[in-house]
């Protein structure tokens, strides 16, 4: 059965990927971002009808109430949200700047609490639907060059957690994509060699086995997730140490 499917951050990326890939097993997505152009370009390139382009900024609490307010009027609802829009910049404690750091934890963080609290009080009106939010093994623990961006993540990690707790007594689903390391114009700021770098097409591949399947979390590649959920666990002396062993230390 065909659902309608909202996907935020789908101009470019994993976004972009998951909503091709979804349209083409034959649900409605709408998608939004802030290119107008992009988006129409990408809902003109869906297999199937009944798409829809809706510019918004994550930032802005009316765009996405107007987005919503649309879909609500033209598909009679929404049954799933994906929120895929991201901030990245590699930052150091040591060359901390507050601009880009603002940036990443409105976009990736506040941007999804904004999401969500758009379209939570429809699903909760039918008892029905379901919240995907894009978090990242980036944010199991503390790492490196990660400020800011790292926060973000553990904090989408947290939010999906907490969703899941207060809707257990409801229809609504809640799952929380941790992807590694994807081939975007996100990860290519990155200096650093990035172990199973993966195509976006890849990811939205993984992203769709799981949104199937009945798992709270969906992470990939697993040689890399599950290395790094055994990394979380550890004391932390013991997880400074083998990170300083493992990337090392700059001077």
């Amino acid at each position: 059965m065909s659902e309608r499917i909202w996907i935020i951050g789908a101009s470019e990326g994993i976004g972009a990927a998951l909503a091709s890939r979804l349209a083409q097993d034959g649900q409605r997505c709408a998608v939004s971002a802030r290119s107008t152009e992009r988006l129409d370009a990408l809902a003109a390139s869906f297999a199937g009808s009944g798409h829809l382009a809706l510019r918004l900024d994550v930032s802005d609490k009316a765009s996405l109430a107007a987005a919503h307010s649309r879909l609500e009027a033209e598909w009679g609802g929404v049954d799933m949200l994906i929120y895929c829009a991201g901030a990245y910049e590699p930052m150091s404690a040591k060359d901390m700047d507050m601009k880009s750091v603002e940036t990443m934890i409105d976009t990736n963080l506040t941007g999804a609490f904004r999401a969500v609290a758009v379209v939570l009080p429809a699903m909760l009106a039918r008892n029905a639907g379901r919240i995907v939010l894009m978090g990242s093994v980036a944010g199991y623990r503390g790492l490196g060059n990660a400020m800011g961006y790292g926060a973000s993540k553990a904090g989408i990690n947290h939010f999906a957690e907490n969703l899941t707790c207060d809707l257990s007594d409801t229809a609504i689903r809640v799952q929380l994509v941790c992807p590694g390391f994807v081939r975007t114009r996100l990860t290519e700021k990155n200096s650093f060699n990035m172990p199973l770098l993966m195509s976006a097409e890849t990811a939205a591949d993984a992203v769709v086995k799981g949104l199937s399947s009945r798992s709270f979390e969906i992470h990939f590649p697993k040689r890399l997730s599950l290395f790094l959920k055994f990394l979380s666990v550890l004391p932390a002396p013991l997880y400074f140490f083998l990170l300083r062993s493992l990337i090392g230390t700059k001077k």
